[in-house]
């Protein structure tokens, strides 16, 4: 059975990829290197939308953080994986 994703747009759908994967290398990156300024890019985008938010734990999200931009590294190496070796 061919992939779908093989059509006429077989480039573009490539590219998406790509740059899902580069967004999520870097965001997970950061989480991982650095959490705090992780945390404080969310406080940023979140205050543009008029929310507040600060964490009531500070250590317990530093931890979380790490291990979740561990889990999105991990995630869009996969992406990557799956884009040069599927499509």
């Amino acid at each position: 059975m061919q992939c779908p994703l093989r059509s006429c747009c077989f480039t573009a759908v490539k590219l998406v990829f790509l740059g899902i994967g580069c967004l999520g290398l870097v965001v997970g990156i950061l989480s991982v290197v650095w959490p705090e300024r992780s945390i404080g890019l969310y406080q940023w985008i979140m205050e543009r939308f008029n929310w507040k938010v600060a964490p009531i734990d500070g250590p317990r999200e530093v931890r979380n953080t790490r291990i979740l931009g561990a889990i999105l590294t991990v995630l869009s190496l996969i992406i990557f994986f799956m884009t040069f070796h599927c499509l």
